[in-house]
């Protein structure tokens, strides 16, 4: 009996200290990365970097598809092969199918931070694999109805299931908002920009190929469902800028295609509307894929005269994030701009996680689920305005 007894409690302190082969830390939650892309390019690979500096997180395993699998990428960037061996060197566990680890023992949250068409699978798999808490990469998936069915079955699996949309939390949008409060008839303006070059928008079209709406400006579309409850149903007019300076559709060469049958791809490059609501709420919604680094959220009144702008990165942060790119160009920029937003979405994740609440602040699968509504029906509406 005594024997027995001993047996079942080394095996729950094996269970409670070992996970996927690696020594959990105590006061931690493991956190396996799916989807680790490119260093210095991959979201990924981002949220790793930090995943790894953050003491209440073990990183139990990194789970890349595309990189890992050696008969989709024989030859993987010496970049990435650099950081697969310091992960090994690590005891973190690096393959390319979720279905390759153990299963999940511990409370275990997945980030998921592939390319949005395989969402939908890793995301099954992760929550078949055990998963408790699911971080997953905007937009989620490329429609609604796939998103709904990864939402239905979170709910029946009781799976917590949160989305990146970083600008939930970032300071320069809590001021507006807080502004707008005060100014009667206030009509905020979002402005998005990120700061790719004309010759680098072939690539981002291809990689985001769910579209602009969906990929980048997705982020403003979420603020919009959280904070102004607009939704498909709650919209009465939709207002597309037409001019080509503030919106521009462009056809563009498919990298890795040639002669004599080239594939085009095409996306909106910059966007500009203006929603308002059945209750007559007004929100602007601005994005330039090459518009810079600088975001920002301005306050209008009702005769349209601004009441206060605010700026993301603002003068000191812009002088940091330029020292930063000098040093290292290789890397995207919007990394260094919005890294403490991933880092404090994360730490809600996490310390919820570890304390059984829920992230405060934190866009659900619910809300994306709108924001992803949101984005299909502002497609239509910006195609019909330019075609």
């Amino acid at each position: 009996m005594l024997t027995a007894v001993l047996t079942v409690i080394i095996i729950e302190l094996y269970t409670t200290f070992i996970s996927n082969g690696e020594k959990s830390k105590a006061g931690t939650v493991d956190v396996v990365l799916v989807g680790c892309g490119i260093p210095k390019k991959g979201m990924g690979w981002y949220h790793l970097t930090q995943l790894l500096k953050m003491e209440t997180v073990n990183v139990s395993a990194v789970v890349e598809p595309f990189l890992l699998n050696k008969d989709l990428c024989p030859n993987p960037p010496n970049s990435f092969q650099k950081l697969i061996s310091s992960l090994e060197d690590q005891d973190i566990r690096c393959t390319s199918s979720i279905r390759s680890l153990n299963r999940f023992r511990k409370n275990t949250i997945c980030l998921i931070a592939g390319r949005t068409s395989d969402n939908p699978k890793l995301f099954n798999e992760c929550i078949s694999h055990g998963a408790k808490v699911i971080y997953l990469e905007k937009p989620g998936a490329e429609s609604v109805e796939k998103l709904q069915l990864m939402s239905d079955l979170a709910e029946r699996k009781g799976v917590k299931v949160y989305l990146g949309y970083n600008k939930n939390v970032t300071p320069y949008v809590q001021k507006a908002l807080a502004l707008s409060k005060k100014v009667e008839n206030a009509n905020i303006i979002f402005s998005h920009n990120n700061s790719y070059t004309s010759e680098d928008l072939p690539e981002c079209f291809t990689r985001n190929s769910e579209g602009m709406l969906k990929n980048m400006v997705v982020h403003e579309l979420a603020l919009l469902v959280t904070f102004f409850d607009v939704t498909v149903d709650t919209i009465d007019k939709f207002e597309v800028d037409a001019r080509e300076t503030a919106t521009e559709k462009l056809t563009l060469w498919q990298p890795g295609t040639s002669m004599p049958d080239p594939t085009y791809i095409s996306d909106f490059s910059r966007v500009s509307f203006k929603v308002t609501t059945k209750k007559g709420r007004s929100v602007t919604v601005i994005g330039d894929r090459c518009g810079g680094n600088i975001s920002s959220a301005s306050v209008e009144d009702s005769s349209g005269i601004e009441a206060e702008k605010f700026e993301f990165p603002n003068e000191d942060d812009l002088k940091r994030v330029d020292k930063q790119c000098a040093a290292d160009p290789e890397m995207m920029p919007y990394f260094f701009v919005q890294n403490d937003d991933y880092l404090e979405l994360k730490n809600r994740v996490v310390n919820s996680t570890l304390n059984g609440t829920e992230a405060d602040g934190v866009a659900t699968i619910k809300i994306g689920i709108e924001a992803l509504k949101l984005a299909e029906y502002g497609t239509e509406r910006l195609n019909k305005a330019v075609d």
